[in-house]
């Protein structure tokens, strides 16, 4: 292996952002780079070059970790919110119980390229301890630059202190996001850190920059990848009858992880349904974790859980016609680009990176505005486009494969250490 030594960390090996690390990681790898992946929780043991952060475990060291893991219980159970409301992948406590410089790792690292790593380690504690070392910090969402939440919507104060967050309104400590945010924003006034801003969309890149912490850094938009020899098209029939997908029906996929998730937009996908004239003529294929809604179609569907292996979720976006993706905030999807290189168009509305991957009549539709009518005739002017998948596959392949985003980042990081 050539040029500098790159550490890519990750808090997890599998989720969408953690998902984009590692393909980033084997395309840095399959152009010959010195590429290791370090992760808290390792769950995968087929990606090469991956190590488990493993903390020093000399007694001061082991007394340290339990006092900041029982800070963190504290400021939990602190925080008190209004019944019925939960901050599940919403707003992020900046509290993490370890130091990423324990790791061996990070001392061998020409540079750091930093994916998600909440509740790991946090962004004033790795910029306190960076020194020289420069980074490159990856943003799968917000998070880095706000007082906690992960998505903003449609606050802009980010762009000043966030000060009155709407997602602490109703708790105890309303103006927790400010302290957070001062927080970070005195860590990189002290410590004036090496760090450059990539995101997979120019629309979060765009974001960093309007942001009070992160507007003085560069911050540039790099897409996601992922293996064209997996997600390429595959005869629809053949896969139908693996599936027990029914041949003559018109079928939509949708792949949503967690109801809970607000912004993933699954209510407008049902309203939107329940709008199509012709309603037999469709068939709706779910994947992901779907608990909690295992009734109330409005067309026939099958649900096929949660689907980690990607050879598998390539056959069945090959199964599908078209993937709706009704997410109302959404960075850089990786799903979307599945699909696409797949030879699948998107259906979807007008939000974050989503104008980025999708040209209206060339691989999908994207509805202006945020309702189930528009919804509803993105879909049925996708369907259309269902006859073109080679084309729609070599469009993707030509932005996607791993080795483009590799390169891209190669040039980035040379450019840094020059």
């Amino acid at each position: 292996m050539a040029g500098p030594k790159i550490l890519i960390l990750s808090a997890y090996d599998v989720g969408g952002a953690s998902i984009a690390a590692i393909r980033l990681h084997l395309g840095l790898l399959s152009i010959g780079l010195n590429s290791k992946l370090l992760t808290l929780h390792k769950s995968n043991s087929n990606i090469p070059e991956h190590f488990q952060f493993s903390p020093r475990s000399n007694w001061k060291k082991r007394i340290e970790l339990k006092l900041r893991q029982r800070n963190e219980h504290n400021q939990r159970r602190s925080l008190n919110l209004s019944n019925n409301q939960s901050l599940s992948g919403e707003f992020s406590l900046p509290i993490a119980s370890f130091d990423i410089t324990d790791s061996p790792l990070w001392d061998w690292a020409d540079i750091v390229n930093i994916h998600w790593v909440n509740e790991w380690i946090t962004v004033e504690d790795v910029i306190r301890k960076s020194g020289n070392k420069p980074l490159v910090w990856t943003m799968h969402d917000m998070h880095i630059f706000t007082g906690g939440c992960h998505y903003s919507h449609h606050c802009y104060g980010f762009e000043f202190e966030c000060k009155n967050c709407p997602l602490l309104e109703k708790s105890n400590m309303p103006q927790l996001a400010n302290q957070f945010w001062k927080v970070k924003r005195n860590a990189f006034k002290m410590h004036n850190p090496k760090i450059t801003i990539t995101a997979p969309s120019n629309w979060m890149a765009g974001l960093a920059q309007k942001s009070s912490l992160l507007s003085k850094f560069e911050a540039l938009g790099i897409p996601n990848s992922l293996d064209t020899k997996v997600f390429k098209p595959i005869s629809k029939s053949a896969v139908r009858n693996v599936l027990n997908i029914p041949q003559e029906k018109m079928v939509l996929l949708t792949v949503i992880q967690s109801l809970e998730d607000r912004r993933k937009g699954f209510s407008y996908l049902i309203d939107a349904l329940r709008l199509l004239e012709n309603p037999e003529d469709y068939f709706l294929c779910t994947v992901g974790n779907m608990s909690g809604k295992e009734s109330g179609y409005p067309i026939n569907y099958l649900h096929l859980g949660t689907i980690v292996d990607e050879r598998l979720m390539a056959i069945i976006y090959n199964a599908s016609d078209i993937l709706v993706h009704p997410a109302i905030e959404d960075n850089f999807p990786n799903v979307v680009i599945e699909a696409l290189s797949c030879g699948i168009p998107v259906a979807g509305f007008k939000i974050g990176g989503m104008p980025e991957m999708i040209e209206n009549g060339q691989n999908g539709y994207l509805s202006n505005e945020i309702e189930p009518e528009g919804l509803k005739d993105q879909i049925l002017k996708s369907v259309a486009l269902s006859q073109q998948k080679d084309k729609i596959s070599e469009m993707a392949h030509s932005k996607y494969d791993l080795k483009v985003q590799a390169k891209n980042f190669q040039i980035l990081f040379e450019k840094i250490l020059a």
